[in-house]
């Protein structure tokens, strides 16, 4: 008789056991489920969507499976009229799932009737500064002593090549400034008839 109480005893307690382990496992994994739901909710807020036509290239460069260089071929792709667009940025199908949820495509009108007109701007700016920064026959500029924006006035040299040609001195000849990046023969034409080393 007290064999078969304990029995029933522990076979209520086993199946009372038995529920509260189930019911534990599917509070949890509801709790959990919540919780990555909340993060991801968080991240998408936190991020914002990005828009194609106006992001800039660190905001592109946040998406994922998109770093520098894509970013820079999305700037240069544009305007969009779609995510599915993104394949002329090289961009694999699978890629443009991951980030069709992160971005939109706004300004798409806007930027194709502006397009033109900023192409022409940035045209008659170049034109502008190569024209005022112009070096007249004759001038002469000293590679090893001449500043930064004395440098940049220098016909195809920027502020990087300039920057670049102020770290390499001294300079012993004027072809010594082929030894950098970016200068080759062609820029070197140039600019020779400019150049002196003292």
């Amino acid at each position: 008789m007290v064999k078969k109480n304990y029995g029933k005893l522990f076979g209520q307690a086993g199946l009372l056991s038995f529920i509260l382990i189930i019911s534990a496992v599917f509070i949890l994994s509801a709790g959990v489920t919540s919780v990555w739901a909340k993060k991801a909710s968080a991240q998408k807020a936190a991020v914002g969507l990005v828009d194609l036509n106006n992001a800039t290239q660190k905001e592109l460069e946040a998406l994922p499976s998109v770093g520098a260089a894509t970013a820079k071929k999305i700037i240069a792709g544009r305007p969009y009229k779609s995510a599915d667009e993104l394949s002329k940025a090289g961009l694999s199908a699978k890629a443009i799932d991951k980030v069709k949820p992160l971005i939109t495509v706004g300004g798409a009108t806007a930027a194709v009737a502006d397009s033109k007109p900023a192409k022409e701007l940035k045209a008659t700016a170049k034109s502008a500064k190569s024209a005022a920064t112009k070096l007249a026959p004759g001038t002469k500029i000293n590679i090893n002593t001449a500043d930064k924006a004395t440098l940049e006035a220098l016909p195809e040299i920027g502020p990087v090549k300039a920057q670049q040609i102020i770290d390499g001195r001294p300079y012993k000849s004027i072809e010594d400034i082929m030894k950098i990046k970016g200068i080759k023969q062609k820029t070197f034409d140039a600019i020779k008839e400019y150049l002196v080393v003292n």
